[in-house]
């Protein structure tokens, strides 16, 4: 806040001061008070104003500095409110007191949605396990009446089952840590992280390449490389390709591009749930397309036994 902004701020009663300064000046000229007498009068009413003025800004544009110097120094601006000190002044109270109302409304309603989250994320993973038992029994159903009508129903089932293990992995990648183990794992180089995540992500990859596959002899090539402190996983294939535009989007949520349009299978979500899952496990991913020449994903592991996720 500058001083401008200050007594802009207080053009009112600037104008009535000043009105009250000139109606004095003309009555006590009326009453014959000197010149000298009026403006001495008049010097030291400007005086006790600007003294006035200038202790009152003083106090505002502190609390006012202290409040914004504190709030750019915050990550989680909303902390705010239970951090600034109360100040001398009634605006300042009035307006710390509104801040710490309004902070502990928005952090109820944060509690009560995240609590309704919570609660479907449970129904969720349970509908999930429950749903698994009736697509077991329908896979051994199926291996023991093998013909071709069952096995064209088995390609169903296993798509049923993707759809279901994808659901059930969005629903924990926002709390990754609560089911996060790491452990050696060898991809031609040995790497720490989770076996169970790491496995999803290549799964998701895997089923993404398959689905978009080269219509004759498809490749899907794996090769991992150790640097000096990461050790990158290329996977590459042979596949249509992912067109310029495209690309900058395809971990994007619910994002098909011009090759989802073609594939009535696509939902978007797979390499969403990779790029949601790579990010909190801290592994990096990066895709490179040249459309008919194939993708490369690469993932970008950390050299360190010691790394938890975010």
């Amino acid at each position: 806040m500058t001083f401008k902004e200050f007594l802009q701020d207080r053009w009112v009663f600037l104008l009535g001061q000043t009105i009250f300064l000139l109606f004095a000046g003309v009555l006590l000229r009326l009453l014959r008070v000197s010149g000298f007498a009026l403006g001495f009068l008049a010097f030291l009413y400007l005086a006790l104003i600007l003294v006035t003025l200038g202790i009152e800004f003083y106090r505002k544009k502190t609390f006012f500095d202290q409040m914004f110097q504190l709030l750019d120094q915050l990550e989680e601006k909303y902390y705010l409110s239970e951090l600034i000190e109360s100040p001398d002044f009634v605006e300042g109270q009035k307006l710390t007191q509104l801040f710490r109302v309004v902070s502990k409304s928005m952090n109820d309603t944060i509690a009560e949605y995240r609590r309704r989250n919570e609660d479907y994320s449970r129904y969720i993973e349970t509908w999930v396990h429950e749903v698994k038992t009736p697509i077991a029994s329908c896979k051994l159903i199926i291996e023991n009446h093998s013909d071709p009508v069952t096995r064209s129903l088995e390609e169903e089932v296993d798509r049923i089952d993707q759809y279901v293990e994808q659901a059930l992995y969005y629903t924990r990648s926002t709390v990754v840590e609560k089911d996060y183990v790491i452990r050696r794992c060898s991809l031609d180089q040995t790497v720490y992280t989770d076996v169970k995540w790491i496995d999803f992500i290549l799964s998701q990859i895997v089923t993404n390449t398959v689905k978009y596959r080269a219509a004759e002899k498809p490749v899907l090539r794996f090769t991992a490389k150790a640097d000096e402190n990461q050790v990158t996983l290329r996977i590459e294939d042979n596949g249509c390709g992912i067109s310029a535009h495209d690309l900058p989007r395809i971990f994007d949520k619910g994002f098909t591009g011009d090759n989802g349009r073609q594939v009535a299978k696509s939902t978007g979500m797979g390499l969403y749930l990779v790029k949601q899952l790579c990010d909190k496990m801290n592994i990096g991913i990066q895709a490179e397309s040249l459309p008919g020449r194939g993708t490369t994903l690469l993932l970008t592991f950390p050299l360190s036994g010691f790394l938890l996720p975010e």
